[in-house]
């Protein structure tokens, strides 16, 4: 399975992965999906990690990619732990 690291927001990485959001939104989704996905949140690091589907739809805020199997860290990892200096734009592949 592909690996990438996302770049979220606080407010939207807790949605997910507390599960009440089941969708994120990407003006451009990766291509490599199905994925396991790192959130990453700036300044923080990664706080947990979740499995991005396909593209499901296209809507004003962007594709649809289905969340899904969301895990919360306990604590947030750092970025040198994925082989990266700073937060990705949006996404970076690891594989």
């Amino acid at each position: 399975m592909t690996r990438l690291v996302l770049a979220i927001s606080a407010a939207n990485a807790d949605a997910i992965l507390d599960g009440s959001r089941t969708s994120d939104h990407r003006a451009r989704p990766p291509k490599r999906l199905p994925a396991r996905a790192y959130l990453a949140v700036p300044k923080v690091g990664v706080v947990g990690e979740c499995e991005l589907g396909e593209p499901e739809r296209k809507t004003d805020d962007g594709w649809a990619l289905p969340v899904t199997s969301p895990k919360r860290y306990a604590r947030p990892r750092s970025l040198d732990r994925f082989g990266l200096a700073k937060t990705p734009r949006s996404f970076v592949y690891l594989d």
